[in-house]
């Protein structure tokens, strides 16, 4: 090869790595910066961000743009772009050699390959867009009748097929990690149907069962959701009442003013919000909104509707008294004491 055409070819690939590592991405975009803010908090305390919900929604553009913003930061970095697709042609073989050409452009032997894959695991940050769950699901199911005893999942209520698509919001529990340097207990909801079981060692999960059943009683957020007629075929109530759950957990955590009696420190505008990734396809969610509204300390109490709780024409106090009553900092704990002390000990373990 000629000199001049081996140097314009290194100086081709050299532009290419630098400028795709540091490209910016468009900060034009309404709301982008307090979304990427959010990706970017929660890589600092885990190592796998799904990213779902229903068509044309942004997902694509706010991982394209948290991926741009930090991927310099890594030694590896790719970004694989419709995999469904690309699973469909080429599958699971064509996939992996997208990746490993993407990530490592030096052809190595499989020895070398293996040793650079571990190397990097902690300090290579992979996107991988537009999934394509159902085909991971029938192909599961061709290889396993089930996933789970049908009796046995009859038992438990749950189904033996999970969607693993957590597009609807149905399956949200509440995960807790535990920091034993800051003796911190942080809190946030996961779709049960995509998390993967490594990922949870050392966690405490809290299901809707965990904070109100018929053996222990209801808690008042289940009470509220009955009242206000918030539940009607109940696919989506239990998801809603954890993502109502864990909102009140964190308005606790707040420096805020303390509520009046039998309220929290959440507001009406986090109330709205909390369920923003929860899908119902029956009550409008208009019951479900109050419900979640009845909470919140800034609440106007005419502004919630039909219930079983109060008549129309009831003075505010009869309607106050008339709620379930909410014991802020309750009963519920998210993180048993035997296992921060698990964590604990593992961690001078590891020191």
């Amino acid at each position: 090869m000629h000199e001049p055409t081996l140097i314009k070819k290194i100086i081709a690939e050299i532009s290419n790595k630098v400028f795709s590592r540091y490209s910016s991405y468009d900060s034009n975009l309404v709301g982008i910066h307090s979304h990427i803010q959010e990706v970017e908090s929660l890589l600092c305390t885990v190592g796998i961000i799904g990213i779902c919900g229903i068509h044309v929604i942004g997902k694509t553009t706010l991982a394209d743009a948290v991926y741009k913003k930090i991927s310099h930061q890594f030694e590896c970095s790719a970004f694989l772009e419709n995999v469904g697709e690309d699973f469909r042609k080429q599958g699971l073989i064509g996939l992996q050699n997208n990746l490993i050409s993407l990530l490592f452009t030096n052809l190595i032997g499989n020895s070398q390959l293996k040793q650079l894959l571990i190397s990097t695991a902690n300090r290579s940050i992979l996107v991988v867009e537009d999934i394509d769950c159902s085909l991971e699901l029938q192909d599961r199911r061709a290889q396993q009748p089930r996933m789970m005893n049908p009796d046995l999942a009859r038992m438990m209520n749950i189904d033996p097929y999970p969607t693993t698509q957590g597009g609807c919001g149905a399956r949200v529990v509440l995960l807790s990690k535990y920091n034993p340097v800051l003796d911190q207990v942080d809190d946030f909801t996961v779709s049960s149907c995509l998390t993967l079981l490594c990922s949870i060692n050392g966690c405490s999960i809290t299901t809707t069962e965990g904070i109100g059943n018929t053996r222990d009683g209801f808690h008042p957020i289940h009470e509220r959701f009955s009242g206000f007629h918030a539940s009607q075929c109940g696919f989506c109530t239990t998801g809603m009442c954890m993502s109502l759950f864990l909102a009140l957990v964190n308005a606790e955590k707040t420096p805020r003013p303390e509520p009046p009696l039998g309220f929290s420190k959440l507001k009406v505008s986090e109330a709205e919000k909390a369920i923003v990734g929860n899908l119902c396809r029956c009550t409008g969610y208009r019951p479900i909104v109050d419900a979640c509204k009845s909470f919140t300390a800034d609440v106007d109490m005419e502004d919630l509707g039909l219930n079983s709780f109060w008549r129309k024409g009831d003075s505010k106090d009869v309607k106050l008294s008339s709620l379930p009553s909410y014991k802020r900092n309750g009963d519920v704990c998210t993180f048993p004491q035997f296992l921060k002390s698990e964590n604990r000990s593992s961690l001078l373990l590891a020191s």
